[in-house]
Protein backbone atom coordinates (compact mmCIF):
# COMPACT_ATOMS: atom_id res chain seq x y z
CA UNK A 1 0.00 0.00 0.00
CA UNK A 2 1.33 3.41 -0.96
CA UNK A 3 0.60 6.23 1.46
CA UNK A 4 -0.11 9.74 0.34
CA UNK A 5 2.28 12.44 1.52
CA UNK A 6 0.82 14.66 4.22
CA UNK A 7 1.32 18.41 4.22
CA UNK A 8 3.43 19.77 7.08
CA UNK A 9 0.41 21.51 8.63
CA UNK A 10 -1.80 18.38 8.52
CA UNK A 11 -1.27 17.19 12.12
CA UNK A 12 -1.57 20.70 13.55
CA UNK A 13 -4.90 21.23 11.78
CA UNK A 14 -6.25 17.78 12.69
CA UNK A 15 -5.30 18.10 16.36
CA UNK A 16 -6.46 21.72 16.57
CA UNK A 17 -9.92 20.67 15.41
CA UNK A 18 -10.04 17.84 17.92
CA UNK A 19 -8.98 20.18 20.74
CA UNK A 20 -12.08 22.32 20.18
CA UNK A 21 -14.41 19.32 20.15
CA UNK A 22 -14.75 18.59 16.44
CA UNK A 23 -14.98 14.90 15.49
CA UNK A 24 -12.22 14.27 12.94
CA UNK A 25 -11.65 11.20 10.79
CA UNK A 26 -8.28 11.31 9.04
CA UNK A 27 -8.70 10.14 5.43
CA UNK A 28 -5.28 11.23 4.17
CA UNK A 29 -4.09 7.70 3.38
CA UNK A 30 -6.96 7.09 0.95
CA UNK A 31 -5.39 9.11 -1.89
CA UNK A 32 -7.12 9.28 -5.30
CA UNK A 33 -8.31 12.83 -4.61
CA UNK A 34 -10.21 12.03 -1.41
CA UNK A 35 -9.95 15.01 0.97
CA UNK A 36 -7.67 14.71 3.99
CA UNK A 37 -10.18 15.11 6.82
CA UNK A 38 -13.82 14.29 7.42
CA UNK A 39 -15.19 16.49 10.20
CA UNK A 40 -18.46 16.51 12.12
CA UNK A 41 -19.63 19.46 14.21
CA UNK A 42 -23.20 19.71 15.53
CA UNK A 43 -24.34 16.99 13.08
CA UNK A 44 -22.83 18.82 10.09
CA UNK A 45 -20.34 16.89 8.00
CA UNK A 46 -17.62 18.79 6.16
CA UNK A 47 -14.67 17.47 4.20
CA UNK A 48 -11.39 19.38 4.40
CA UNK A 49 -8.48 19.32 1.99
CA UNK A 50 -5.34 20.40 3.85
CA UNK A 51 -2.82 22.41 1.82
CA UNK A 52 0.24 24.46 2.57
CA UNK A 53 -0.09 28.12 1.51
CA UNK A 54 0.55 28.42 -2.21
CA UNK A 55 -0.21 24.77 -2.99
CA UNK A 56 -2.85 23.86 -5.54
CA UNK A 57 -5.16 20.88 -5.85
CA UNK A 58 -3.91 17.84 -7.74
CA UNK A 59 -5.92 16.72 -10.80
CA UNK A 60 -7.49 13.91 -8.71
CA UNK A 61 -8.44 16.41 -6.00
CA UNK A 62 -9.94 18.78 -8.57
CA UNK A 63 -12.03 15.94 -9.97
CA UNK A 64 -13.25 14.94 -6.49
CA UNK A 65 -14.18 18.55 -5.65
CA UNK A 66 -16.06 18.91 -8.94
CA UNK A 67 -18.11 15.75 -8.38
CA UNK A 68 -18.74 15.96 -4.64
CA UNK A 69 -22.05 17.62 -3.82
CA UNK A 70 -21.56 17.93 -0.05
CA UNK A 71 -19.79 20.54 2.04
CA UNK A 72 -16.06 20.75 1.27
CA UNK A 73 -13.29 23.31 1.78
CA UNK A 74 -9.57 23.79 1.25
CA UNK A 75 -7.80 24.90 4.43
CA UNK A 76 -4.30 26.25 5.03
CA UNK A 77 -4.23 26.75 8.80
CA UNK A 78 -5.72 25.47 12.06
CA UNK A 79 -7.60 28.73 12.56
CA UNK A 80 -9.11 28.62 9.09
CA UNK A 81 -10.12 24.98 9.55
CA UNK A 82 -11.88 25.72 12.84
CA UNK A 83 -13.71 28.66 11.24
CA UNK A 84 -14.77 26.51 8.26
CA UNK A 85 -16.13 23.73 10.45
CA UNK A 86 -17.60 25.67 13.38
CA UNK A 87 -18.23 29.04 11.73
Amino acid sequence: MTFKRRDRNHADIREGLRQVGVFVLDLADMGKGVPDLLTVWERRVKLLEVKMPGEKLTPDEEEFHAKYTGDIAIVYSKEQAIQEVRG
